[in-house]
């Protein structure tokens, strides 16, 4: 509770902010990511194999004239070794560490708006994600999302391996 001039009490607890997620589908799970870590949702198209690219790369395609990298977020996410196919899905694209990455996923239901209040700490037990990804739990009225870090997926040196992608 807070004191105002006027000398009432006003609960100080309803200062929540309000952010955007995107919500998708990998696996049988959905997801959300806030979406200010996005930089668009495109349709998939013909992925480009690149030779002695990481295991973690599908493929590579042209966006607007700029090689953008994609990562099967399925695979990357689950424990088990399931994989989207080559042209299935809907691709996330991201920025990390200025580099351009898509993340394929299954499909993209749309944007909700959610309370940060309404956002948990994730249980220690995670089995079936890998828990570094995880942010938190949202709260919805008729479920439960899981809200990743994309910057988290890949590790300092897989986003290396990104960056040595570009200059080869």
């Amino acid at each position: 509770m807070v004191k105002t001039n006027s000398g009432s009490m006003e609960d100080s607890s309803t200062d929540f902010e309000e952010k955007q997620y995107i919500v998708f589908s990998a696996g049988n799970q959905d997801f959300g990511v806030e979406i200010m870590q996005t930089r668009e949702i495109i349709n998939m198209s013909e992925l480009t194999d690149m030779p002695n690219s990481p295991d973690f790369i599908k493929g590579i395609v042209n966006l607007r004239g700029e090689i953008v990298p994609i990562v099967d977020l399925e695979k990357r996410l689950m424990k088990n070794d399931t994989s989207l196919s080559a042209d299935e899905g809907r691709i996330i694209v991201v920025s990390i560490n200025e580099n351009l990455v898509g993340m394929q996923v299954n499909q993209v239901e749309g944007i909700i708006r959610l309370d940060t209040s309404k956002i948990g700490q994730a249980p220690d037990i995670t089995t079936s994600v890998r828990s570094n990804f995880i942010k938190g739990v949202g709260k919805l009225e008729e479920r439960l999302l899981i809200i990743l870090d994309l910057v988290n997926v890949l590790t300092a040196e897989e986003v290396e391996q990104i960056e040595e992608l570009d200059t080869e």
